[in-house]
């Protein structure tokens, strides 16, 4: 059964990418299966070529935020440290 997923918007792609833009260049990421590396300038491409890749990196970075405004990633963090 295929997941219906939202296409991430503009503005959430331009936040995405903001956010990217103040992190170290040096600083990499993996995604997938097969662990695939990407810069951070490469993932920046990525969002703005609206591939799989950035299209999943942009929904697991709001997924994070909506975490953090929520509570729920504390909540998940101090369980796993007790």
């Amino acid at each position: 059964m295929e997941e219906n997923r939202k296409q991430p918007s503009q503005e959430e792609k331009d936040l995405t990418i903001i956010r990217l833009e103040v992190l170290s260049p040096e600083l990499h990421f993996t995604s997938g299966n097969d662990l695939k590396k990407f810069s951070r300038d490469e993932m920046i491409e990525e969002i703005r070529n609206n591939t799989d890749t950035g299209k999943e990196f942009v929904k697991t970075e709001f997924e994070f935020l909506r975490a953090f405004k929520d509570g729920s990633l504390i909540k998940i963090l101090t369980s796993n440290n007790q």
